[in-house]
């Protein structure tokens, strides 16, 4: 039986075959708008962002988190982790509840094959990367 933190291959890829159903300008713009508005901090960090290099860095930045739940791999992470710990963009920890929280409401109104299944496996399919990026605040 595998441990309740090994991940199913097949719960990541649901995950990232949502995210290819999703992945748009206009998704990208929705997840900015709300993560913008769920948090005065967060959207001071954003203040002078080129928002068409930012969706494609998280295009990028989500499939490194799918990758991670798969290996485990702190290498995979560590320059993202590192540019968002205390010493760069000062990311809080508790800044990443609001990341997830506007990314999987994004995910539901994109995604014509959202539900429960879904969200649970978004949901774990980014969990461990998101720990490993809040680990490396150093704050």
């Amino acid at each position: 039986m595998a441990s309740p933190d090994v991940l199913s291959a097949e719960t990541i890829q649901l995950a990232e075959e949502s995210l290819r159903r999703c992945a748009s300008e206009q998704f990208f713009q929705a997840f900015y708008k709300r993560l913008l508005q769920s948090d005065a901090a967060t959207r001071a960090k954003f203040a002078h962002t080129d928002f068409d290099r930012q969706n494609k860095l998280l295009q990028h930045g989500l499939g490194l988190l799918f990758t991670f739940a798969k290996r485990r791999n702190p290498v995979l992470l560590e320059r993202i982790a590192a540019r968002h710990n205390k010493q760069d963009l000062d990311v809080a920890p508790a800044q990443y509840a609001h990341f997830e929280e506007s990314l999987l409401r994004t995910v539901r109104e994109f995604d014509p094959e959202w539900g429960p299944a879904l969200e649970d496996a978004w949901h774990r399919a980014i969990a461990p990367g998101i720990a490993f990026m809040a680990a490396q605040h150093g704050g």
